[in-house]
């Protein structure tokens, strides 16, 4: 007789993850509950901070992401100064961010910059707490990071399915201008990936098998969440930065998709569609047609919206403001888990 406890399989889950600086706590708060409960990513594409987050999850030492995700994030997290009132923490990452980057100071060159900072603090770290063999085996973990090509304006994805994932690529994910340098990968050079698409759906759908496409629940942490409530008309020129890069990189997907109403009801019409279409129909072999109906995907979303924040909060990596978005993203995927999200989704299909 065995008498050893029974441990209960492991729920498989696939992970969204957009960019927004510092605001990525959050989203090491929200995985971390989600890991706790027992789910397990098998596939999971990042952009900017995403990316990094997705580097830690898919090349996680030992398996263990919530581990993982806490060494990068004390990793970045600026220490407490003594005597420093909280409001000035939260500014101390314009100085540098000795795991993260540094700020350049040959002004003798200053004419031919293209970036303020200097990144390779974060190839280091990346290195030495990612597994990158790991991360490059999609037997392991599918994984997907998005940049976008300086030189023709569109968006690239590089994924492990179709190549080895090498600490570069992460970078140039989060490869953010003025401040971030532009990243070589064999030839060209790559900018922030969210500067195209801050919610790399896209990629994750390429990632799915044909059964997850049915089944899978995808969750995407959305930093921006568009509510469409009114935000206040900025006043200043700060103000006016800030909400341009709100605008940037909130949701956009179900725009540019053409979905005028609820993600559910458009991955219906995609089945509907796929039943009216007879077997024999030329359609069949279109590869448009083929990519429109693993939309199908969109009826297992599972989106975890952050409350509206300010861009500069982005830049708050003060040890009291990670610990707060990480807390928040831990209770918002709790209320989720609680409320039986995963579990209603299923039972509406």
């Amino acid at each position: 007789m065995n008498d050893r406890p029974t441990v209960a399989p492991a729920k498989p889950v696939a992970l969204v993850l957009q960019g927004g600086g510092a605001l990525g706590a959050y989203e090491w708060g929200a995985v971390s509950r989600l890991v706790e409960a027992g789910y397990q990513p098998v596939a999971v594409s990042g952009v900017s901070i995403g990316a990094i987050n997705a580097a830690a999850i898919a090349g996680a030492r030992g398996g263990d992401i919530r581990e993982s995700l806490s060494k990068i994030w004390q990793a970045i997290t600026l220490p407490t100064l003594p005597f420093v009132p909280e409001i000035f923490q939260e500014t101390l990452s314009a100085f540098g961010n000795r795991n993260f980057y540094t700020l350049r100071t040959d002004y003798l060159t200053l004419a031919s910059w293209t970036a303020y900072c200097d990144v390779s603090p974060m190839q280091r770290t990346l290195a030495e707490i990612c597994d990158f063999a790991q991360i490059s085996d999609p037997r392991h973990m599918r994984f997907a990071v998005t940049a976008t090509d300086v030189g023709t304006g569109s968006s690239v994805r590089f994924l492990n399915t179709e190549g080895p994932i090498r600490p570069e690529h992460v970078l140039a994910s989060g490869a953010l201008p003025p401040g971030f340098p532009m990243v070589e990968i064999d030839g060209p050079f790559y900018w922030d990936g969210g500067l195209f698409d801050n919610t790399p759906l896209k990629p994750m759908i390429a990632l799915l098998t044909e059964e997850e496409i049915e089944t899978l629940p995808i969750v995407v942490i959305d930093l921006f969440p568009g509510s469409g409530e009114h935000q206040p008309i900025p006043t200043n020129l700060v103000e006016v930065k800030n909400r341009m890069m709100e605008l940037s990189f909130e949701n956009r997907f179900w725009e540019s998709y053409g979905v005028s109403g609820s993600y559910p009801d458009y991955a219906a019409m995609l089945k509907a569609l796929d039943e009216a279409v007879p077997a024999d129909s030329p359609l069949r072999a279109n590869p448009e047609f083929a990519g429109l109906l693993r939309r199908r995907c969109l009826k297992n979303l599972h989106v975890i919206p952050s409350e509206h924040v300010a861009m500069t909060g982005g830049l708050d990596f003060s040890a009291a403001g990670v610990a707060r978005r990480q807390r928040m993203g831990w209770e918002a995927m709790d209320r989720h888990l609680a409320e039986d999200g995963f579990a209603r989704r299923e039972r509406a299909q």
